[in-house]
């Protein structure tokens, strides 16, 4: 797989599922500022809570073929896998699916991935071992401190001047 980080915001995500590792998925794309759309029968009180808040769209019922239509990513988090299967046959070939309980069926993984500041850290063990990706990556980001972070933000806003003059 190639690691890519992609602009989604304002893009259309759509989660099907509503548990704990639906949470999580939707969350990265939450923070970045994706539009949100949660399909499942039940939800856990997280995601309801930010139905709710209405940071997210929550459609309480099954998938259906007419919803996977419209997404840019899609991501399958149910605890059935027959259904993420399914979701994973069912997109269209310009789509990104990630399939949460088998990665081969899904395009693109989710890699574990730390921010600060401009700084941006992906670890993938590519299915091997999502504890030890997040292992690897914990212990990469504490190298970085606060100096090294605010020097990325100098560096920036010297690039960008420097854009401005050409």
């Amino acid at each position: 797989m190639l690691p890519l980080h992609i602009d989604v915001n304002n893009r259309q995500v759509l989660v099907i599922g509503g548990g704990k590792i639906a949470y999580r998925r939707l969350v990265l794309f939450l923070d970045e500022g994706a539009n949100i759309t949660v399909i499942s029968p039940e939800i856990i009180n997280d995601i309801e809570d930010l139905s709710q808040k209405k940071q997210i769209l929550w459609k309480q019922k099954k998938v259906e073929l007419s919803d996977l239509q419209q997404a840019f990513i899609i991501v399958a988090a149910t605890n059935d896998p027959a259904v993420n299967e399914w979701v994973s046959e069912n997109v269209n070939n310009h789509q990104l699916v990630n399939v949460a309980s088998d990665m081969t069926k899904g395009n693109f993984i989710v890699p574990k991935s730390v921010k600060k500041g401009r700084l941006s850290i992906s670890v993938s063990t590519n299915g091997a071992s999502p504890k030890r990706a997040k292992e690897i990556c914990e212990h990469l980001s504490s190298q970085f401190d606060e100096e090294y972070i605010n020097e990325l933000d100098r560096l920036y806003d010297q690039r960008q001047l420097n854009k401005q003059q050409k």
